[in-house]
């Protein structure tokens, strides 16, 4: 009968590690789309008997980002299987951020994934994942605070509801008994961001000097690697991971530089933009009967990319949710 609390001291050392080395994490939306990091409670088989029915699930999400940025989030998603091994889901999003330099709120980008079990098996399956991320507007939202110089001012990046992308998602989930893997991609295919967010614009304010800046940010793809390892008891199950994710270029964004008569836009790469991000993440579940299951998630950094103009720094990640299986 020990066993539970030995989960609970690992469960709290997990924490008291990632509060300790908080830094800052990235994840554009291929991290958690489709069957990647999907938690299967309480057997230790992945052909449990509602891998395959429809699912609807709630999730609200509380972070801190940049320059203590606050941002809540509730995510609604809807799962359907078509047949044994295909299934789709769709996820949408609400953002809300408040800040030093005000709040903003609205529809966040969604997420549409297919999915194909190219292997399932008792304790085994190899999941297949194709998707997109739409961007919902051009993360060009403006501060609405009243300016004595009637200049416009740009909210950074970590205020805005969508990266101003469209993405392509692909990836692997491969697990074997308790063990998961996963690995995917996401590749910018349409670069829509309008951020005007410059320090210039905000008068060289101290308080916008903290945040990166964005003007037309053009992302660079990602890279994903994740391992987890699942401990389940009864209805209950918790799963520790690691989630790396690399940016494989350095991003871009205009500034201008002073000419004779006028000043004309040019795009610089960001350097230090490129580079790994590492994710110590806890995944638990509770079945609470055959539909129901509640479910709590927290990620937080080890390892963070100098320049995060994309605004996705986040110090913690917290995420409680409800699923319904039909």
């Amino acid at each position: 009968m020990r066993k539970p609390t030995h989960l609970l001291l690992l469960t709290g050392m997990f924490f008291s590690m990632m509060e300790a080395n908080a830094q800052g994490c990235s994840d554009a939306g291929v991290c958690t789309a489709g069957p990647i990091g999907e938690l299967e409670i309480p057997t230790d088989t992945t052909t449990a008997t509602n891998v395959n029915r429809h699912y609807a699930r709630m999730t609200f999400s509380y972070a801190v980002g940049e320059q203590r940025t606050t941002i809540l989030m509730a995510v609604a998603e809807l799962g359907f299987s078509i047949t044994d091994r295909l299934g789709f889901s769709l996820r949408l999003p609400y953002q809300s951020a408040e800040g030093n330099l005000g709040s903003h709120s609205g529809v966040g980008d969604p997420v549409i994934t297919a999915s194909y079990a190219f292997i399932k098996q008792e304790g085994r399956r190899l999941d297949g994942m194709l998707g997109v991320k739409l961007n919902s507007n051009n993360a060009d939202a403006m501060w609405d605070g009243f300016s004595i110089d009637q200049v416009p001012r740009g909210l950074p990046m970590p205020y805005q509801t969508s990266l101003g992308t469209t993405d392509l998602l692909l990836g692997m989930n491969y697990r074997h008994k308790r063990w998961s893997g996963a690995l995917a991609l996401q590749l910018p295919v349409h670069q829509a961001n309008e951020n005007t967010f410059t320090h210039a614009s905000w008068g060289q304010d101290p308080a916008a000097l903290g945040y990166f800046e964005s003007a037309y940010l053009e992302r660079a793809a990602d890279a994903v690697a994740r391992i987890q390892y699942r401990i389940p008891w009864k209805r209950f199950a918790v799963q520790p991971g690691l989630l790396a994710i690399q940016h494989l270029g350095k991003d871009s964004r205009l500034i201008a530089v002073p000419t004779m008569d006028m000043t004309m836009p040019q795009r610089v790469e960001i350097d230090g933009s490129e580079g790994l991000t590492l994710n110590l993440t806890i995944d638990a579940g509770y079945r609470l009967n055959d539909r129901w299951t509640a479910e709590l998630a927290y990620g937080s950094p080890l390892i963070v990319r100098e320049e995060r103009p994309d605004g996705l720094t986040r110090s913690m990640v917290l995420n409680a949710g409800l699923r319904y299986a039909f």
